[in-house]
C-alpha cells in the first residue's frame, strides 16, 4: 500500500502542481475582483457654473461712406464723362483729376481686374461717381450667342460690384454699343431681345453721342481732346472714353477737355436712371 501511494505521487507530482498553482492563482485574481467592486470611485468636485455678464461684440462689414464732393451740376449744357472696360492702374489718376476738378463720372466697369483694382471700385462709389455695368468677360462670341449667355455675364458682374460696393447697379452699357452689327454674327436680332428685356426689369442701358475714338488705336491726346471739343454741343452730351491700361494718353487728354467744356459753360453730371436715355439705332 505504501508502495502505491509513492508511486502515484511520484507518477503525478507534477500535475498535481500544477493543479495547485491555477487554484491559488483564481483565489488571488477572485479577491482582487471583490476589492476593485466594493473600492468607492473618486470624483473630482465640480465647481458651479457661474453666469457671463460680459458684452460680446458682433463686427459688421465697413459701410461704405459717399462723401460729398463730385456733385452732378444739370444745366441745358451737361457733360457726362463714361469710362469703359475698367478698372485699370489708370482708373486712380482718372479719379485724382476728377476730384480735383470736382466733377463726376459713370464708369462703366468689367470683371477682367475687378478685384485687384477693388479699392479703385469703392473709391469711384465713395467719391460720388457712378459705378456702372459693362460687361464681365466682353466676349461677344459668347454674349450674344443666347439672351441666357448675356444675362449670365451681367450678373455675375453685377454681383462683383455688389460684393465690392454693397450697392447692385442698375445702369447698363452693352459691349459695342447697342448698335453693335458683330451681335448678329452670332444670334440675329439677339440686341433687341436684350434691350426689351433690361427695360422690362428696370435696368438702363446708355450708348453715347460723342466718341472720343481712343479705342481705335493708340491716339494721342491731341486727337482725343479734338474728337471731344469739336463735338460737344448744347443739351445732353454722353462722351465715350476708356479707362483701360492702354489708355493713357486718354487720361492725358482729360484735364484739357475739362478746362474747354468750363470755360465755355458746361457742366458735368454722372448717370443715373433719370438721365435723359440716349440710344442707338439697332441694326442687329
Amino acid at each position: 500500500m505504501q508502495y502505491h501511494i509513492k508511486d502515484f505521487i511520484l507518477k503525478y507530482k507534477l500535475p498535481i502542481i500544477i493543479i495547485i498553482c491555477l487554484l491559488i492563482n483564481i483565489i488571488l485574481f477572485s479577491n482582487y475582483l471583490i476589492k476593485l467592486n466594493t473600492k468607492k470611485p473618486k470624483f473630482k468636485e465640480i465647481k458651479p457654473l457661474t453666469v457671463f455678464t460680459g458684452k460680446i461684440n458682433y463686427y459688421e462689414p465697413k459701410k461704405i461712406k459717399i462723401q460729398n464732393i463730385n456733385p452732378s451740376i444739370i444745366s441745358n449744357k451737361t457733360i457726362y464723362l463714361t469710362f469703359d472696360d475698367g478698372p485699370s492702374y489708370l482708373t486712380d489718376t482718372i479719379l485724382d483729376i476728377l476730384k480735383q476738378e470736382n466733377i463726376p463720372a459713370t464708369f462703366f466697369v468689367t470683371s477682367n481686374q475687378i478685384f485687384k483694382y477693388s479699392n479703385s471700385i469703392k473709391r469711384m462709389y465713395a467719391e460720388n461717381h457712378t459705378v456702372a455695368l459693362h460687361t464681365s468677360t466682353h466676349k461677344y462670341n459668347y454674349i450674344y450667342a443666347s439672351e441666357q449667355n448675356y444675362f449670365n455675364d451681367l450678373n455675375t458682374l453685377r454681383m462683383q460690384v455688389s460684393k465690392i460696393t454693397g450697392h447692385k447697379p442698375r445702369i447698363i452699357r452693352l459691349p459695342g454699343g447697342s448698335s453693335n452689327t458683330v451681335s448678329k454674327k452670332y444670334n440675329q436680332g439677339i440686341i433687341t431681345r436684350i434691350t426689351n428685356k433690361l427695360t422690362q426689369n428696370n435696368f438702363y442701358y446708355f450708348d453715347w453721342n460723342i466718341d472720343s475714338k481712343d479705342a481705335s488705336g493708340k491716339l494721342s491726346k491731341e486727337v482725343i481732346y479734338q474728337n471731344v471739343v469739336n463735338k460737344i454741343h448744347n443739351g445732353t452730351n454722353i462722351i465715350l472714353m476708356h479707362d483701360s491700361s492702354t489708355k493713357k494718353t486718354t487720361t492725358e487728354a482729360l484735364i484739357p477737355i475739362i478746362k474747354y467744356a468750363k470755360k465755355n459753360g458746361y457742366t458735368f453730371a454722372k448717370i443715373t436712371k433719370n438721365t435723359p436715355s440716349i440710344h442707338h439705332h439697332i441694326k442687329n
